[in-house]
């Protein structure tokens, strides 16, 4: 008797728990007019032959060449800023030598300033602000004439800035960045221009390995600093997340997570609030992957370099680098993709093979230029690091991607289907970022929360669209969404040969 009263109280306990874990499953998510990117599975209910397709930047003109005497071949690290005005962009200049057989710097790196009116082609001014030393004033007519803006020292080697949105930011502030390593902490560097900056005189993080691209950012929804810095967890190239009121008092750190995704060394993170959707951080770190020599590593150009490099560091001739993918809305938990965002691509010659540890470190900060189709969107720019240990050869190149085209729902031409969770919205049209074939088409169901279709907002009601637009705006013979706004409501998209990528509900059209 006493068996079964136990029994029967656990069962009840275990339904009571069903119970309240399916409320929660199906507890509506209110979006608003938040734009939603398909980035991972927060929002999807089912998925019926479909997938989630994880898109690569397309490469385009070469942007920048590091080939000034303060430069050189391990040169790199960029940040592109817009400040309204001006596209502004940080990054080091640094080469390193390996006469005798052991890698070395020929000197400290600095920190140097591009800028340019679109984006895609840019300049080094001649700021006159910090004179070259040693061997390399001997390499110039004047030693001031060069765009550093701040000298060889144990901070400008990691040196990264962010623009400051914080709305009680004072001018003089305007522009922020970190820089230093484990034996100084990091220190702040502020500035009104992004060429004058002023160090605080103690350290104001201390934790982790911080030898890479540490980043910070404010973030205007929590309202307080996140840094993302590089650190070790059991052994692992790794990234961990602090955050802070005022860039002085900071939390317990916290080691980034990836659910699903199985170990691999993440040196730079590149992780920042996405511009089009801030309650999103996306990030783009560089994995690292240790190799073994082997005689098929040997003939992956540029040989001859290779050879050298293993023979002065043997894991900078053999270990490799590419850029990956990843995103999240906690800041903590990540989906991140683990195939690569950005490969080394064609082994096309000796000064075109971008097959060496260092080749393929992504620019922080993705920044909006105009598309080389007129009258098409604005595209999302990114900057990759191509030709690492070449002397005269290394540089950044300019990759492009459509707005919000990191990932889509992609279906085949027999078709698919995504419906969402139940969503909350406010507005009278709903907008999608699609791309359909010629033969493609999308069509959209609005359903309750018990996934009923609504009167008038079913799938024979809905258009078929088809085309290629940023902000498509769905129609169901007229009608606006003004009468549903406000209650629980599930999307059904049925797709064919189709990409579906963001969408957003808006007020209507003027």
């Amino acid at each position: 008797m006493k068996f079964t009263v136990l029994l029967m109280g656990l069962v009840l306990r275990v339904g009571l728990f069903f119970l309240a874990s399916m409320s929660l499953a199906t507890e509506p998510i209110r979006l608003d007019s938040r734009r939603e990117l398909f980035v991972d599975r927060h929002l999807i209910a089912e998925l019926t032959n479909a997938r989630l397709a994880l898109h690569h930047p397309q490469a385009q003109e070469e942007a920048i060449r590091f080939d000034e005497p303060w430069e050189g071949n391990t040169s790199g690290y960029p940040t592109v800023m817009w400040d309204g005005e001006m596209f502004k962009m940080i990054y080091r200049g640094h080469r390193m030598i390996w006469d005798g057989g052991q890698l070395r710097m020929s000197h400290s790196p600095v920190v140097c300033y591009a800028e340019s009116r679109d984006g895609i082609k840019w300049t080094k001014p001649h700021l006159r602000k910090f004179p070259l030393l040693g061997k390399m004033a001997k390499q110039v007519a004047d030693p001031l004439d060069n765009n550093i803006v701040w000298p060889g020292s144990p901070y400008s080697g990691t040196f990264v800035p962010f623009l400051d949105p914080r709305p009680d930011c004072p001018a003089s502030e305007k522009f922020k960045a970190v820089g230093g390593n484990r034996k100084t902490g990091l220190h702040l560097f502020t500035s009104p221009d992004a060429i004058s900056w002023t160090k605080s005189e103690d350290a104001i993080f201390k934790q982790g390995a911080l030898d890479s691209m540490n980043v910070v950012f404010w973030d205007p929804l929590a309202t307080h600093y996140v840094l993302y810095f590089r650190t070790v967890v059991d052994g692992m190239r790794s990234v961990a997340m602090a955050t802070s009121p005022d860039l002085r008092t900071w939390s317990k750190p916290v080691p980034l997570v990836y659910p699903s995704s199985p170990r691999q060394q993440m040196y730079t993170n590149g992780i920042q609030p996405y511009y089009r959707a801030p309650h999103l951080r996306v990030g783009f770190p560089t994995r690292y992957t240790a190799r073994k020599m082997t005689d098929e590593l040997r003939l992956l150009e540029p040989v001859k370099l290779r050879a050298e490099l293993a023979a002065a560091y043997a894991r900078v001739g053999s270990d490799l680098t590419d850029g990956l993918f990843m995103s999240s809305r906690d800041g903590v938990q990540f989906h991140r993709w683990d195939e690569a965002f950005h490969r080394p691509g064609l082994q096309a010659g000796v000064n075109s093979s971008n097959w060496m540890y260092g080749d393929h470190y992504q620019s922080y900060g993705l920044f909006e230029t105009a598309s080389s189709i007129p009258g098409a969107p604005n595209e999302i720019s990114m900057l990759f690091s191509e030709g690492y240990w070449r002397e005269g050869q290394t540089r950044l190149r300019r990759y492009t991607l459509r707005l919000d085209g990191f990932v889509s729902v992609q279906a085949p031409y027999s078709g698919g289907e995504l419906i969402t969770k139940p969503l909350i919205f406010t507005g009278e049209q709903l907008r999608m970022n699609v791309a359909t074939s010629a033969a493609g088409s999308v069509r959209v169901e609005i359903q309750d929360a018990s996934g009923k279709p609504i009167p008038g907002f079913t799938l024979v009601d809905s258009a078929e669209h088809v085309g290629d637009a940023i902000a498509h705006v769905v129609s169901w013979n007229g009608r606006d969404l003004s009468q549903i706004a406000g209650q629980p409501v599930r999307l059904r998209f049925v797709l064919r040969d189709a990409d579906l990528y963001a969408f957003q509900f808006t007020a209507a059209s003027p």
